[in-house]
């Protein structure tokens, strides 16, 4: 249990209001704590304020919510990254992965029984470096396919919502394969593919497992290059991985992909390829990068058990 209710005194919000398509009931959870005679604090994350600034007098909370898409959910994980204060997704964007893996719905009851009599867990967050410019990201970063089906899903987002990467997926009939340099904790390995992906968290849109062996606490990534140059070869892997989540039959990924771990990486690829992490897509910007784990670096709330956090 996170704490004693009657303990609880003040809460923090930081709410993206242009997440999503504005359908979550974060006003119904509001409304439910102040009832139960919480203080509430809202703060609007926007882009003249800093997550780092909205929550500088986290001393003064007892928890701390973030309401909105998986951007919103990282970067203040990332603020409150060293801290002790427990962090509760509100999923408020159109993914919402991280919610997902955590096993958190849009229900204000549920979310404030979370809160009342819920677990949490240390969790790892990540560093990204593009170019000359740094980023923190909680679920996955990747460069090639993945980035660039997320670019192509935000104009499907406002009608189709989360099924518009899926469609923005389909679209693409062939993708760039480009020569992959993986140097990862010393280790060099040269690959091919058409997308690398590396990954915190380890379910997908759907709550399908990107891959096995994915724990968002071990201190590790886990890196998946994706084979061939058609987002239609994918599709068998999709297949394995509902097999794994469902424990139906033998899991064979074949050679459709190529799976490490490690604490730090640096990907090179020729040609250059596009680059997300977190569902936003970095503009103007390619490959090489360099990623790093934090170990354990925030306190999330969660719903599911400890270990249904890993793949």
């Amino acid at each position: 249990m996170l704490t004693n209710m009657k303990d609880m005194q003040n809460v923090l919000i930081i709410e993206n209001k242009k997440a999503g398509r504005g359908n979550h009931h974060l006003h119904e959870f509001r409304d439910l704590l102040i009832e139960k005679g919480i203080n509430v604090v809202e703060r609007e994350l926007s882009r003249e304020t800093t997550p780092e600034a909205l929550t500088a007098d986290t001393d003064n909370f007892q928890a701390v919510v973030a309401a909105g898409g998986d951007g919103t959910i990282s970067c203040v994980a990332h603020a409150l990254s060293g801290k002790d204060i427990p962090l509760l997704t509100f999923p408020a964007g159109t993914a919402n992965l991280i919610a997902v893996n955590l096993g958190i719905q849009d229900n204000a009851e549920t979310l404030y029984d979370l809160l009342e009599n819920g677990e949490s867990s240390r969790i790892d967050l990540a560093e990204l470096v593009v170019g000359t410019k740094q980023y923190g990201f909680t679920m996955l970063a990747g460069v090639g396919l993945d980035a660039e089906m997320i670019h192509a899903s935000e104009e499907l987002k406002p009608t189709l919502g989360v099924a518009a990467y899926v469609v923005a997926m389909l679209k693409k009939i062939a993708v760039p394969e480009a020569d992959i340099t993986l140097e990862m904790d010393g280790k060099t390995v040269k690959t091919r593919g058409m997308s690398v992906m590396i990954a915190n968290f380890g379910m997908a849109t759907f709550g399908i497992p990107i891959t096995e062996g994915i724990d968002p606490s071990d201190g590790l990534f886990t890196i998946i290059v994706l084979k061939g140059n058609t987002p239609l070869a994918l599709v068998p892997s999709i297949i394995e991985s509902i097999k794994a989540h469902l424990k139906v039959g033998k899991v064979d990924y074949g050679d459709r992909i190529e799976v490490y771990h490690c604490k730090e990486i640096t990907i090179h690829t020729d040609p250059t390829l596009p680059v997300q992490y977190d569902g936003e897509v970095v503009e103007d910007a390619c490959t090489p990068i360099h990623a790093r784990v934090l170990p354990r670096a925030v306190r999330m709330i969660r719903a599911r058990e400890k270990e249904e956090l890993a793949t």
